[in-house]
């Protein structure tokens, strides 16, 4: 509870001296999370005291991490006044203020993109002798990911909380299948207390003592808690549920043989890409061009200020020699020059749309772009709306666009736009040991199409306002989700 600093005083006598000063702080009391799955949708509550034992206002504030898919649902923020009299307390005022998340501007709040979260924050000026509670709801529906679900929370309070507590509370009417408690997210110590189980439901609870926060991280920022399950299927249409008159329908069909691929891999070899960046995602490569199939088909694109093709104007099969001049040609990649995005995706385009006009066997393949860069456009066109509709006209229909971005400097919000408009996604890389797995993960999430072209109907007489019946490619381990109106 208390901060020591030292403060240098010049004596004539004595010289320079160093003395103690002891200051009170801010002290966060409690920090609990309570987090409700039901049917792949989780309710998760925040709650956080922080007081202010000092004599004087302080700077105080409350800062979550929550999942980017999530969605505010509500947040209160109480504030309580107390008086002291003799060293014991007279009487407590309570001030209770709810404020509105979505006016994140006028109450303070900031929300800012970071990984795959979204930070919240509030900041206010605590009174002397006053302690505030700020009470968080979010919610999320759960992605499918490698065939299994993941329910992360953020146990980044700042500080040892003498009363710190995750309770997680899992029900799944279709059965459980799998579940683990992995360790925390960027520490070693494994992230719970044994997991009570049945058939349709799980509970998980995590108190560690201030002894276990302070071997695990001093700083108070322990990482992240995660639970990960499956749930049971049925061969068929997949598990439709229905509750106060909407319904949500998952479908995840397993064991159905992998549909050929034709593949394009345009890679940033831009100035910036020099070093680590480099080596990681060459190594990436290496290991992904090891898992794809004998029916596939591939090619690949490098760009800076320039764009240049491997095998020019056409895709080739999956044979050992191309495996091996592939790897030749991406170990030989220099960095240097600028970024065009704009013409490496227009190439990458360009000869998939060809491929396809091949023949029958090319056009029933998955026609897949990945596209990774560390920057944001610097050659070429260089303005985000020109290039975004530039690749929606080169794409077309029957092509999809992954992007990934490395590091800080990257358009996130570009990249984000040209996966979505062209039946893609983004994902972001971050700079670390791990790049390389990182890249080698998410080609894992979309190397293996099953389905493509996947046309879900339902009768129009007895379901209404479906969010979506079209879904160009099924990945294995992914899921298909369907809502509306019954």
């Amino acid at each position: 509870t208390r901060r020591y600093q030292t403060l240098q005083l010049t004596s004539e006598k004595k010289g320079l001296r160093e003395v103690p000063l002891v200051d009170e702080i801010l002290i966060f009391s409690n920090f609990t999370v309570k987090s409700t799955i039901v049917s792949r949708y989780a309710f998760t509550a925040v709650s956080c005291t922080v007081v202010n034992r000092a004599s004087v206002p302080s700077d105080a504030g409350f800062q979550m991490q929550i999942p980017a898919s999530a969605f505010i649902s509500n947040f209160t923020m109480y504030v309580f006044t107390i008086r002291v009299v003799g060293g014991r307390k007279a009487n407590r005022q309570t001030t209770r203020s709810l404020l509105n998340a979505g006016r994140t501007e006028a109450s303070g709040f900031l929300r800012a993109r970071e990984r795959e979260v979204e930070i919240f924050s509030v900041a206010l000026k605590l009174p002397a002798k006053t302690k505030a509670t700020f009470l968080l709801s979010y919610e999320e529906l759960l992605e499918r990911r490698m065939g299994m679900y993941e329910h992360v929370i953020s146990i980044r309070p700042r500080q040892i909380v003498p009363k710190l507590r995750v309770d997680i509370n899992l029900m799944e009417s279709s059965g459980i299948s799998f579940l683990e408690i992995p360790p925390l997210r960027k520490s070693r110590v494994r992230g719970s207390s044994p997991v009570n189980r049945t058939k349709t439901a799980a509970s998980v609870r995590f108190s560690p003592s201030v002894l276990q926060q302070a071997r695990i991280a001093e700083s108070g920022v322990l990482g992240d808690f995660i639970l990960r399950y499956d749930v049971d299927r049925e061969l068929g249409a997949g598990d439709i549920q229905v509750q106060n008159g909407y319904f949500i329908h998952h479908f995840a069909p397993k064991d159905l043989p992998p549909v050929p691929k034709n593949v394009v891999f345009v890679i940033d070899t831009s100035a910036s890409m020099l070093g680590m960046k480099m080596k990681q995602t060459k190594d990436a490569l290496f290991t992904i061009l090891n898992d794809l199939r004998p029916n596939d088909r591939f090619n690949v694109i490098n760009f800076s200020n320039h764009v240049r093709v491997w095998r020019r104007g056409k895709l080739v099969p999956v044979t050992r020699e191309n495996l091996r001049e592939a790897k030749k040609y991406i170990y030989l990649m220099s960095p240097s020059g600028g970024t065009n995005i704009n013409d490496a995706v227009q190439a990458g385009a360009g000869l998939l749309k060809g491929s396809a006009a091949e023949g029958e066997e090319s056009r029933r393949a998955v026609s897949l772009i990945i596209f990774l860069t560390d920057g944001r456009p610097t050659i070429s066109e260089v303005r985000p709306h020109k290039i975004l509709s530039n690749t929606k006209e080169a794409i077309g229909d029957g092509l999809c666009l992954f992007t990934l971005g490395v590091g800080k400097d990257v358009d996130y919000r570009l990249l984000e736009r040209m996966s979505l408009d062209n039946c893609g996604a983004m994902r972001r890389v971050y700079e670390g040991l791990d790049a390389g797995e990182q890249l080698k993960g998410f080609y894992d999430e979309i190397g293996t199409p099953l389905l493509s072209d996947i046309r879900v109907e339902y009768s129009e007489a007895s379901v209404s306002d479906v969010t979506q019946s079209f879904f160009a490619n099924y990945f294995n381990g992914s899921e298909v989700v369907i809502a509306g109106k019954v």
